[in-house]
């Protein structure tokens, strides 16, 4: 899954192109193991949150040296979590890795057009089938936000099977988006 820099638009995992997602394109500078793994599950189950600003830094590095066009995309949206769950973190890891990205873009951070709906299972134990299932439906974009036509970068810390993200792209595809692209720490 590794990516050629001269060639972006060959980039495309072999695995993820038998499958449909609602995103248009995913990146992520790292596998999700070792040290990687550690630090992300610090950051987001142990409420170690000034973490989010040198991981922030492994998405930044990546999106130079992969020339990511962030500079075509509209507005960041973090992947929201749902209240409770925010209850019990006390952040939203995805929207701490996002501020980082819109301040060196100069990109809108919108954290308030995309909620989730509903309170999911965490997604860490499922099967594929049961992630699929979980989030399904569970995200919707708030009325008359300013979507339609605007091209998003949605971030989250980890994209496993894309079944989050998926579901997240499609209520913002509903809404009129016109392209969104993932960008995760690991997958």
């Amino acid at each position: 899954r590794h990516l050629d820099k001269k060639n972006l638009t060959k980039n495309v995992c072999p695995h993820c192109i038998r499958k449909e997602y609602y995103f248009d394109r995913a990146f992520s500078p790292c596998s999700f193991e070792g040290p990687i793994q550690e630090l992300i599950h610090e950051f987001k189950y142990n409420g170690k949150d000034y973490l989010a600003k040198p991981l922030s830094r492994l998405l930044l590095n990546f999106i130079g040296e992969y020339r990511v066009p962030v500079e075509f995309m509209d507005m960041i949206v973090p992947v929201p979590l749902h209240q409770a769950r925010l209850r019990e973190r006390q952040f939203n890891q995805a929207a701490l890795l996002s501020r980082y990205i819109s301040e060196a873009f100069s990109r809108d951070q919108a954290e308030d057009i995309l909620v989730r709906n509903r309170s999911t299972k965490t997604q860490a134990d499922l099967t594929i089938a049961e992630r699929l299932a979980n989030v399904q439906g569970s995200f919707s974009t708030k009325e008359n936000a300013p979507i339609q036509g605007k091209n998003i970068l949605l971030i989250d810390d980890v994209l496993t099977t894309g079944a989050t993200a998926s579901e997240a792209s499609c209520a913002l595809k509903k809404a009129g988006a016109n392209i969104v692209f993932v960008l995760t720490l690991a997958n």
